[in-house]
């Protein structure tokens, strides 16, 4: 699994940024849940979990198909970089490795 923490400049909360520009203005990402917190892009099977943690973004990616994996993540980190440049200091990307699930006999 990948996980994307997004760092905002002081006094900037990412998080409602983020959200305010995905409900009003974009055109190839929506919120698929109710809770607005399941983001999905239009062209990709999967989506991205997003979480407020005091204005910084936790998003992590859950593709369908393995090929989404670097689809999803390209897509929402290139998007973070275009809308919000100058209010950001800094996109981490950690790679979780995910535990196997058991089968069922």
């Amino acid at each position: 699994m990948i996980v994307i923490q997004v760092i905002p400049k002081s006094g900037v909360n990412a998080y409602r940024l983020f959200r305010s520009k995905v409900l009003h203005e974009a055109a190839t990402w929506y919120f698929s849940n109710k809770a607005k917190t399941r983001l999905r892009h239009i062209q990709s099977s999967g989506h991205i979990d997003i979480a407020n943690a005091g204005g910084v973004i936790s998003a992590e990616v859950h593709p369908k198909d393995k090929r989404d994996h670097f689809y999803l993540a390209e897509k929402f980190m290139g998007r973070l970089v275009a809308w919000f440049e100058d209010d950001l200091v800094a996109i981490n990307v950690q790679f979780i490795e995910e535990e196997k699930k058991k089968r069922k006999r």
